[in-house]
């Protein structure tokens, strides 16, 4: 390696760093903020902490309450993140696992690009592109997902690919796929593309489509059904094709989720069948979180944009200049700026924002409510405060509050809160007055706007 290449790889590893540290950062306290909620993130992180003290990991749930978590989705890899509830128990190693993860995707991808270009600054300039996707950054900074953390292994399936080595990519293959029994669509499209790619790996592409599909109705027809108790409940309703491209932001989404990239994934012809199950799935689905690059949805698509880019690029390489493959990876690198901090003002911008940790400030008053709650005492919060109880017996509030085998009931009734915190509770001020003509609860704590109610026994 000459000195410029070398120079090149530690800017990639000092990216990667920095770009684990400020997603660490931006979570961490979003977290500290009370912006980060039971559902989803409290669901995960019970479901691991129980597993960690060898504890079924049963969850609360709307749809499945009480049950395992494979009674929900079925994610066996999630519980590869199991011990690190054995060097802490602090809930935020989670999110800064989550941004680890994402971080050495995209330093994988690198190295990817050094292998298949080897170009080191045309590598690193497509990993900028990915680490400014603000789809992939949202993911980031929203709660925890399993499918951000998948993004790791999703990236060394491709590196090993990449590096013909059969046995760790049929590994990490079906590492990615236990992440999501949903992910078996992407299970599809990466044997699709294995089969147009490369002719010697023919058996290899048909044995992960057989298996995908396999997969896809073992998880939804049997296991999950027998841990709930009832038909897999995300099956889509009626599919009308017509709202494939409607309403508008649809369209935004594909244009921006490709435009990030300069719309160069779209010259890996055989990643299509993957793009059109991710984004149909995405699109038909009834809830409209889905539809823009908001949340953790783009997390699932982004190392295969950021992939196919890399096949794009080695292929128009062996076609036209080195000046030529060198002008389009600046284009690349600006395009992607310029979207990140001027169209879409991307969340890692918070990480600089002074008045982003001058906020937290303000929520100390409900730390103070959190710690007045009995340790090992069964508790029932709204979703942004059940998620700091997952240690001992929680539930989210519901309207039917009374049903809760729980102790104590923790009330936040401030103005001006995020919708989200109420999740599942339909009017909160007529919770609260039911709550306070209820003879089977006393008010054990009120001040201002927090109130403690706890059950007479």
């Amino acid at each position: 390696m000459n000195n410029r290449n070398k120079w090149i790889s530690i800017f990639a590893i000092i990216t990667t760093i920095c770009y684990f540290i400020i997603g660490s950062i931006v979570s961490v306290v979003r977290y500290w903020q009370y912006d980060i909620w039971y559902y989803d993130f409290g669901i995960f992180s019970r479901a691991l902490f129980n597993a960690s003290r060898f504890k079924p990991p049963i969850i609360d749930h709307f749809i499945v309450p009480g049950k395992i978590i494979f009674a929900d989705h079925f994610n066996p890899s999630l519980f590869i993140l199991t011990p690190l509830y054995w060097i802490t128990s602090h809930q935020e190693i989670l999110l800064i696992a989550q941004a680890l993860c994402v971080a050495l995707s995209g330093f994988l991808l690198y190295k990817i690009g050094s292998t298949l270009l080897k170009n080191e600054a045309v590598s690193f300039a497509v990993m900028i592109s990915y680490f400014l996707f603000v789809g992939l950054q949202n993911a980031v900074i929203t709660e925890f997902h399993e499918l951000t953390v998948m993004t790791l292994s999703l990236m060394a399936t491709y590196y090993f690919f990449a590096s013909k080595k059969t046995k760790l990519f049929l590994l990490f293959f079906l590492v990615t796929l236990g992440f999501k029994e949903s992910l078996f669509l992407l299970g599809i499209g990466i044997g699709a593309f294995v089969l147009f790619e490369r002719k010697e790996w023919r058996r290899v592409g048909i044995f992960l489509i057989v298996y995908s599909v396999l997969y896809g109705l073992l998880t939804t027809k049997i296991i999950i059904p027998y841990f709930s108790g009832r038909a897999y409940y995300y099956f889509p309703g009626t599919i009308d094709l017509q709202n494939l491209f409607q309403p508008i932001i649809k369209i935004r989404t594909l244009v921006l989720s490709f435009g990030s990239f300069l719309f160069l994934p779209l010259g890996t012809l055989s990643f299509f069948p993957l793009y059109a199950f991710h984004f149909a799935s995405r699109f038909l689905s009834d809830g409209s979180t889905r539809w823009d690059l908001g949340l953790h949805y783009s997390a699932e698509i982004a190392p295969t944009l950021a992939f196919g880019t890399l096949l794009t690029l080695s292929r128009i390489q062996k076609i036209t200049s080195k000046k030529i493959i060198v002008l389009i990876s600046a284009i690349l690198v600006f395009v992607s700026i310029f979207l990140f901090r001027a169209i879409l003002h991307g969340p890692f911008l918070l990480a600089f924002n002074k008045a982003f940790y001058e906020h937290t400030k303000t929520f100390i008053y409900l730390d103070q409510l959190v710690d007045k709650i009995p340790e090992n005492e069964s508790v029932a919060a709204q979703n942004n405060l059940a998620v700091r109880f997952i240690k001992q017996h929680s539930y989210i509030l519901r309207d039917e509050y009374w049903k809760i085998p729980a102790n104590y009931i923790v009330m936040d009734m401030r103005d001006g809160q995020n919708p989200n915190n109420f999740l599942g509770i339909r009017d909160e001020r007529k919770l609260l007055s039911n709550l306070l003509d209820d003879k089977r609860y006393i008010l054990f704590f009120n001040k201002g706007s927090s109130y403690i109610f706890k059950k007479i026994n």
